[in-house]
């Protein structure tokens, strides 16, 4: 009996080692690919035509036409005091991925220049923005499921949120990102750079919120209805989901309802809707938007 319950412990604490493998396997590959993907943004795209998305790459095109400084070195320079007042406040399992991160793009802008494989001035000034921000975002995307940041503006954003009463990360975030992309303005006296950095930031946070959200958003319904058998039923036969019921009384009406909530996916919703409109047409639904549904008959929590 013993020697069982010893064995299965041991075989217990292989899995945990095996999955700790896995688990750091796969954040060391999302954070090489993503910092390589940010980079090749940078170098092929953004960079040639002094564009940036912000952050520390935009500073660091700055200090680059301004006075030849390498944006790698730039980085890590600013950076490093960053790193320091991280690793209090955010954590060190973090600010260790950040760091590695970091490192690797500031190697990666100056190993991989595209110039000598192909004129990157010649490219289209829309089309290198469209590819600078679409590439950048799906490198930040990568870089994030890692649980990591590419450092710069994010990083200090974190800080900045973690030190101060500020609500709103992203407003954080965002106010950076104007004053560095108003600096881009300034430093090269060309409106256009700055109009074309916001597209490309626009298209970056986009594509991060489709990878992370997933083109196909799932969707919240809510069902009031006085027919929740026959509405539930069709809901499991027809849609093949779950729901939860919930008894509950209209303040209005002081009725007795039933509440029906269940997860689908966004090409449901008609059927949904022909399912209510056939058992109960008098039945009141609201439907809002899921950024990520995890479970059975959707994403693994894997």
């Amino acid at each position: 009996m013993k020697s069982n319950v010893r064995q299965s412990i041991n075989e217990k604490k292989r899995l945990i080692r095996a999955r700790k493998i896995l688990d750091f396997t796969k954040n060391f590959i999302l954070i090489v690919l993503g910092a390589y993907l940010i980079s090749l943004s940078i170098n092929m795209f953004l960079l040639p035509h002094k564009m940036t998305t912000g952050g520390a790459s935009g500073i660091a095109t700055i200090l680059y036409y301004l006075s030849n400084i390498p944006m790698g070195i730039t980085i890590l320079a600013i950076n490093l005091p960053l790193f320091v007042i991280a690793i209090v406040k955010l954590g060190k399992k973090f600010v260790i991925k950040t760091i590695f991160s970091t490192v690797l793009l500031s190697v990666f802008l100056e190993l991989f220049k595209y110039d000598q494989v192909i004129q990157t001035t010649q490219i289209d000034l829309l089309m290198s923005c469209i590819f600078g921000g679409i590439i950048s975002g799906i490198g930040l995307s990568l870089t994030f499921k890692a649980g990591a940041s590419s450092g710069g503006s994010d990083l200090l954003a974190n800080i900045i949120y973690k030190l101060t009463k500020i609500q709103s990360l992203s407003k954080v975030l965002m106010g950076i990102e104007i004053v560095i992309i108003s600096g881009v303005i300034i430093c090269f006296k060309d409106i256009n750079l700055g109009l074309y950095s916001i597209i490309a930031l626009f298209i970056s946070t986009k594509v991060i919120d489709v990878i992370f959200d997933g083109i196909y958003n799932t969707k919240v319904a809510t069902i009031i209805t006085k027919k929740g058998d026959q509405i539930v039923e069709s809901i499991l036969s027809e849609l093949g989901r779950g729901a939860t019921i919930t008894n509950s009384i209209g303040a209005h009406s002081g009725e007795e309802n039933t509440t029906i909530t269940c997860v689908i996916t966004r090409n449901q919703i008609a059927s949904l809707k022909q399912t209510i409109r056939d058992n109960d047409n008098r039945a009141m639904m609201y439907i809002t938007n899921a950024n990520e549904a995890i479970g059975k008959g959707f994403k693994s929590i894997d």
